[in-house]
């Protein structure tokens, strides 16, 4: 899994933001705004993390049951696919 280059992490105003740049400014208006955890699968995808590392990572950090994390983290991931934000 890879992020679409054209979508930065940033912080504005103390809040994790995807800013789209270069030709994904034409596909998304204005910013993405992560929570926590979502923040956290950002930066594990700019690592190159794939999933079962991500899921491992979520389970280190949340107390959340697995099945709920892998299902949320699937959800998430095949929205930023729809966006053209992941490619696989």
């Amino acid at each position: 899994m890879k992020l679409n280059e054209n979508y930065v992490l940033k912080t504005v105003a103390g809040t994790p933001v995807v800013v789209p740049v270069g030709d994904a400014i034409s596909n998304i208006k204005g910013m993405i705004t992560l929570n926590g955890p979502a923040e956290d699968i950002w930066k594990a995808l700019e690592q190159g993390e794939e999933f079962e590392e991500i899921v491992a990572l979520l389970k280190s950090e949340y107390d959340v049951p697995e099945d709920v994390l892998r299902a949320d983290l699937t959800a998430f991931l095949e929205k930023l696919e729809k966006y053209n934000i992941l490619e696989k």
